[in-house]
Formats: structure tokens, C-alpha cells, sequence
């Protein structure tokens, strides 16, 4: 004969003790992630440019200069907290630039943008004066930053949003 040891008093976890341990173990689980979320800080705008930097490097692109980082800070600040793009675009459409890499003297200092590509529109990420950069700025009609692209559009880096954090 087999003997049974489930009808032994003592053996194995009682259903009470599971709740208990299930409930504790959710408990722990909910208080955990709720700290995590209020403790992880909010991104600022120049250290999405440094996170941006270093997936261009790894795509192999020129990262950008400084003046294009700082600027594409600005902008981004700008967009997020404003929903505009900052004064040191010119609208593609009325810069009439003959040479799309030369600036006119009258336009040194700006930037293009309003630049069609499909349902988005691109804006120039270069530091204003000199030749156009290779990289673009992707954002929406309603001035949403979607990422920053290579003017070929060999690379694109989704951006994740981002606060103003002392951009110029």
C-alpha cells in the first residue's frame, strides 16, 4: 500500500501562508519600482546631446561640435518647453539661399529649418556659420522632436525627451 503523506497535519504551505508571501512579495515589488521611478532624475537637454554624441560615434558619423551641441540643447530645451523653435532658425521656405552650403552674409548666425521629409520636417543641426552640418534635427508639424538623422538618412537616433537644464 502507498502510504499518503498530503493528509499529514504540518506538511507543505498552508494556503493562508501563500497569500501572505504572494501579497508581501507584490508589496515589495510595487514599493521597489515606485522608488525607482521617483529617485531616476529627469534628462536634461545636454545630456541627451552627450547620449546623441555617442550613438553618432557609434554609427561611425562626426559627432557633433560643440556649437552644434549646444545649440541642438537649445533647441530641444525650446520644443519641449515651449513647443517653438528658437529665433536662430530661418523657415526654409524664405531664406532663399542660392547655395544650400553657403550662407548669405544677412543669414550668418541662422540655421534652416522647416525642411520637408515626408509627414516631418527637418532643421538643420550645425553651429550657424560655415557650411551646413550632415545632421538634421527630425521633428512633426506641431514642433514634437521625432530624432536626429544624417542628411543622407543613413542614421537616425530616436530622441527621448528631455528638460531644460542650463542651455544657453
Amino acid at each position: 500500500m502507498i502510504s499518503n503523506h498530503h493528509d499529514r497535519p504540518g506538511r507543505g504551505l498552508r494556503p493562508r501562508a501563500v497569500c501572505a508571501i504572494a501579497i508581501g512579495a507584490a508589496a515589495f515589488y510595487c514599493a521597489t519600482a515606485a522608488h525607482a521611478q521617483q529617485s531616476s532624475p529627469a534628462l536634461t537637454c545636454e545630456v541627451e546631446v552627450g547620449r546623441i554624441n555617442q550613438a553618432l560615434q557609434s554609427a561611425h558619423q562626426p559627432a557633433l561640435c560643440e556649437r552644434c551641441g549646444q545649440r541642438l540643447a537649445q533647441t530641444l530645451d525650446s520644443l519641449y518647453r515651449i513647443g517653438v523653435l528658437p529665433t536662430f532658425y530661418t523657415s526654409a521656405d524664405s531664406a532663399g539661399w542660392d547655395d544650400p552650403q553657403r550662407r548669405p552674409a544677412m543669414m550668418s548666425g541662422h540655421s534652416l529649418a522647416g525642411i520637408p521629409d515626408g509627414a516631418d520636417l527637418l532643421a538643420d543641426i550645425d553651429s550657424g556659420f560655415g557650411p551646413r552640418g550632415i545632421h538634421r534635427l527630425r521633428y512633426t508639424p506641431s514642433n514634437q522632436p521625432v530624432a536626429i538623422t544624417t542628411a543622407d538618412r543613413s542614421v537616425s537616433i530616436p530622441l527621448a525627451p528631455c528638460t531644460p537644464g542650463g542651455a544657453p
